[in-house]
């Protein structure tokens, strides 16, 4: 006890009260401003998170989050009927379609890289998985989504979306043609209840030549039920376009069905009923004994969701009026963990579907949550209407995937490339397109990536390495000024080159041989527009050099990007060519030029 606890008054005992109150003081600000720091701390770190999750979601405000959900809800709509008829397509029940919706949807929305991206059953990946579905059967195809989602992984882990977006446009034109003529034909027998027909028939020409046999089959009846759906799918969005069009057709059909008592194929006729429960989690399709061979077509379907999902976010940038863009290896990763969520959950393997998002943008879609709300919209959708879903004729989705394929077709494009595009850029579209149709499109995406490869080394080849400039002009390059062209035009005695484009293997002999002829000359060579230079390239430049050396020829570099300079200086090519040879300007290696000279003949004369 001390002398303040006591009311102690002497000079010394209030020296001492008075030094504890302060201590005491000091102790309790202290611990206050601890208290106030880490909890207004927590807090703005709680409303941060908060902030960052709002805009993430696309919940910032009110409006936002209300167009948001009403864009969901109408992509939803828009994707129940698509989905049905798209897993029908590829040859399996329904509501394998609808799970994809639901399940990738909301996962490649959740973790994509892009904001708008709409995620589901998709026509660019009918072929390639009915194919797999006609060789190994409707079980196999869980397996290929989920061999095809840890590609889309890697492909993320190793950063190549940036890469995909390098595939020609001739090819991927190639590929949609190929794949929307698949899907129209491959919709004959639905369309026209077609019977009789080989359904293990796996290409292109086989089954259309088994439809045609089996033309006589055919009812009038189910044909004139597709056509008044092809009108109302064409003639709807010009009524009331906020409406999907799909939909509207599938119900009216439906109903016209039911109370004329048509005789139609219908998805409860094949399929049976639609299960309304909640799937449950299931690993079972796992069979090592098919992963070998299924192995082709997971790669093909790789390819495939991330050339179609990159290309959707590309388009979704381009309308909407944010400055954000999609990151595309986060889209892929988005797109690879949706086709292993899928297969667990009875789906099939999926990608992003660019009408859809187009659709979610243009009903006011800002964010994810658009994407969300139209996989809940489709769930809810199912376990409350699967029990009508079976009276909905096969015709009706026949047409409508006619009408996808139509869409996709980008005929006015293919028209155009035809008529103006280079002979070789027709050939490789057509070469694609073909091999899409006839053959397994696993070839078809091996004969892409080979095309675009080989168009890459073409155009790296052809891309001159370097131009002579004035006084020829072969080589006039835009940084030349009146004044500057003069001094050229006035220096016959210097050779003036401008190197561009990469300096590599494949151009190396073509740059050695531009060069060729002006050995007795100094020689400046521009070097701004070389982006790269490889081992073959810095020896064909050491070669050149040395040559010129051996007749006493001064060799000058100028203009040399950072990069570039310091590939050069650790290859060891500017200290061969000697102090002075290196400038940042074209006049300043002139005039080093005319400075050695006049040092040369002064030690002539001495």
């Amino acid at each position: 006890m001390n002398c303040c606890s006591v009311g102690g008054t002497g000079a010394p005992c209030l020296s001492v009260c008075a030094s504890l109150d302060a201590d005491a003081s000091i102790f309790f600000n202290i611990k206050v401003f601890a208290y106030i720091r880490n909890n207004v701390t927590t807090t703005i770190a709680q409303q941060s998170a908060i902030a960052r999750a709002r805009v993430y979601w696309g919940a910032t405000s009110a409006s936002e989050l209300r167009d948001n959900v009403v864009a969901g809800l109408v992509v939803g709509v828009i994707a129940l009927p698509l989905s049905i008829a798209l897993a029908v397509a590829v040859g399996v029940p329904p509501i394998g379609g609808l799970y994809t919706a639901t399940f990738a949807g909301a996962v490649a929305a959740t973790f994509g890289g892009s904001r708008y991206n709409i995620t589901g059953p998709t026509a660019a990946l009918v072929p390639v998985l009915n194919h797999v579905v006609l060789r190994f059967g409707p079980g196999a195809l869980p397996l290929v989504g989920f061999f095809a989602g840890v590609l889309l992984l890697l492909m993320s882990v190793f950063r190549f979306g940036r890469l995909v977006r390098y595939m020609p446009g001739v090819v991927v034109v190639g590929f949609t043609a190929g794949i929307a003529l698949s899907i129209a034909f491959g919709q004959l027998n639905a369309f026209l209840a077609v019977s009789g027909t080989n359904p293990t028939l796996e290409y292109f020409h086989e089954r259309l030549w088994d439809t045609v046999v089996h033309l006589g089959s055919v009812e009038a009846t189910t044909p004139l039920l597709g056509v008044a759906a092809i009108a109302i799918l064409l003639a709807w969005p010009r009524l009331l376009p906020r409406i999907p069009g799909p939909l509207i057709a599938v119900v009216v059909l439906t109903v016209g069905v039911a109370y004329f008592g048509m005789q139609t194929p219908t998805i409860a006729s094949k399929y049976g009923e639609l299960p309304s429960a909640f799937p449950v989690p299931s690993l079972r399709f796992f069979d090592l004994s098919l992963a070998i061979s299924l192995v082709p077509s997971a790669f093909a379907v790789a390819v495939l969701a991330a050339v179609e999902s990159l290309l959707s976010a590309v388009v979704a940038d381009g309308m909407s009026s944010s400055t954000e863009r999609h990151d595309p290896d986060r889209e892929l990763r988005g797109q690879g963990l949706a086709n292993l969520v899928a297969p667990i959950m009875g789906g099939i393997p999926a990608t992003a579907a660019i009408a859809r998002t187009a659709a979610g943008i243009r009903n006011g879609a800002t964010a994810r949550l658009t994407g969300v709300v139209h996989a809940l919209t489709v769930l809810t959708a199912t376990m409350l209407l699967a029990r009508f879903a079976g009276h909905i004729s096969l015709t009706v989705l026949a047409a409508i995937l006619l009408i996808v394929a139509w869409n996709i077709a980008e005929v006015p494009e293919i028209v155009k490339l035809l008529g103006r595009a280079p002979f070789e850029d027709v050939v490789v579209l057509l070469s694609t397109l073909l091999i899409t149709l006839f053959f397994d499109l696993t070839y078809a995406i091996g004969f892409g990536v080979l095309a675009s490869a080989v168009l890459l080394i073409r155009l790296l080849i052809t891309v001159p390495a370097a131009a002579e400039l004035l006084p020829t002009g072969g080589g006039q390059i835009r940084e030349v000024t009146p004044e500057l062209s003069e001094l050229l035009q006035s220096r016959p005695d210097i050779a003036f080159f401008n190197a561009g484009g990469a300096l590599s293997f494949h151009s190396a002999a073509a740059f050695e041989y531009s060069l060729m002829g002006v050995e007795h000359r100094p020689l400046v060579l521009r070097m701004k527009d070389v982006y790269h230079i490889d081992t073959s390239g810095l020896l064909t430049l050491e070669g050149i050099i040395e040559h010129r050396h051996q007749h006493g020829a001064r060799t000058m570099l100028t203009a040399m990007t950072t990069e570039t300079h310091r590939v050069v200086e650790r290859f060891g090519i500017i200290a061969q060519l000697g102090p002075g040879s290196v400038h940042t300007w074209t006049r300043e290696a002139i005039d080093a030029i005319d400075e050695e000279r006049r040092v040369s003949d002064a030690a002539l004369h001495r």
